[in-house]
């Protein structure tokens, strides 16, 4: 037998929840099909099947689990299988792990564990595989009201499947038919209907907790301010080539990691009775991942280039929308960038990434009119709202900490002087 455990996916992690198994007991796998997802504070992960074989988990859903924690086992045949089954328990169903989920269909009375089926095959002794025994009791089905299809009568998984689908296909005879066009909703009632109940776990309770953190535990004030964006565009169309377009974002975490360099209060955490200012500039930068917010971290920018910082930005896009991110792609921020120009925001109030002391929001380029002399022309804008924690910095430092970023793309030359 082979074991399934929880990876370690960085030098940070230490444990992870067991969100979904792909597959239950009993199913046949092959080497690298995803059986299991798993979920830490920061990343959903994919576990594959490490061999071909018959799986059979022995963690329930849910369960909380210690990085290298074994959590089910691949079977390399029939026997070794059987072998698991008597020693590990099938896990319990999760249908019924979220509270307000859907409830699994109900069991035809005939087919419930308890109930005793027409006539005395109850009373004999049931010739059943363990696969099946097992399934059975998983799903409360009474083997006394399956009809073996096995050697002899004998009740087999191909039995045990058959009476799953006539438990569904009851469920689905049970639900309401589709409201039509004008049974959508009374204009005069004054009732409220749920529509969709959404777990609310995983990384999307952890983005909660996160942000009630950061809002409950810092003084948070955000200063606004634009930038004229044309130097921006140009050094932008001076970076990229035909095969490669630089992106708007490598050069903003460029300007914000050379404007930390002149103001590295900003680069700061406040803990305990110390304001910890740290040596190494890790700028984050929030993405989009399905229905969450990740924020995966660029390394010492400060020491790269712009092509170098463009390269590794992509490299992290890819793995965001691949699911392939690990933990250690998210630690250790010591500021961050939220753009929301692709939205056409030009101003928001983004909210700092605990422990992090500052946020830098991005809003979209766009041409306003600017007076120049004694001319209104157009101008390409970008709007910057600029988040800080009040009990580190002052206003002002955080004022001129702002100016900094404006000048700097304003005048892209500054970033090197």
């Amino acid at each position: 037998m082979i074991e399934i455990t929880i990876p370690k996916l960085g030098l940070t992690m230490e444990n992870a929840k067991v969100v979904e198994w792909k597959f239950i007991s009993g199913d046949a796998v092959k080497k690298g099909d995803t059986v299991l997802i798993i979920e830490t504070e920061k990343v959903s992960f994919e576990v594959p099947s490490p061999a071909d074989g018959i799986i059979h988990p022995i963690v329930s859903e849910g369960s909380i689990c210690a990085v290298e924690e074994i959590v089910g086992y691949v079977a390399q045949d029939r026997e070794e299988y059987e072998r698991l089954v008597t020693k590990y328990p099938t896990v319990d169903s999760s249908m019924d792990r979220d509270e307000g989920a859907l409830r699994p269909p109900e069991t035809p009375p005939s087919l419930l564990a308890g109930n005793d089926a027409p006539g005395d095959r109850s009373k004999l002794r049931i010739k059943a595989s363990p696969l099946a025994r097992a399934m059975a009791a998983s799903h409360n089905l009474n083997l006394a009201a399956i009809e073996g299809s096995g050697p002899g009568g004998r009740i087999v998984r191909a039995d045990i499947l058959r009476a799953i689908e006539q438990q569904h296909a009851a469920f689905q005879r049970e639900l309401p038919a589709p409201p039509g066009p004008l049974d959508l909703y009374d204009r005069q009632s004054i009732e409220k209907e749920i529509m969709e109940s959404v777990p609310f776990r995983g990384i999307r309770k952890a983005i909660s907790d996160n942000m009630y953190q950061s809002l409950s535990q810092s003084a948070q004030l955000t200063l606004h301010t634009e930038a004229g964006a044309g130097a921006l565009i140009d050094l932008r169309e001076r970076l990229s080539t035909s095969e490669r377009k630089v992106s708007f974002n490598a050069i903003l975490v460029k300007i914000a990691a050379m404007a930390l360099r002149q103001h590295p209060r900003l680069n700061a955490t406040l803990q305990g009775d110390a304001i910890l200012v740290w040596k190494q500039i890790h700028i984050g930068i929030a993405m989009e991942a399905k229905d969450a917010l990740i924020v995966p971290v660029t390394r010492n920018p400060d020491l790269k280039s712009i092509r170098e910082i463009d390269e590794e930005i992509t490299e992290l896009v890819a793995k965001t929308r691949e699911n392939r991110l690990s933990p250690d792609d998210m630690s250790n921020g010591t500021f961050t960038i939220s753009n929301l120009g692709f939205a056409d925001i030009d101003h928001f109030t983004p909210i700092i990434r605990p422990p992090e002391s500052a946020i830098l929001g991005v809003g979209r380029i766009t041409r306003k009119p600017v007076v120049q002399g004694d001319q209104v022309v157009p101008e390409p804008r970008i709007g910057l709202s600029l988040t800080f924690d009040h009990r580190i910095i002052d206003g002002a430092p955080a004022a001129r900490f702002l100016k900094t970023i404006r000048e700097m793309i304003e005048e892209p030359v500054l970033m090197v002087c």
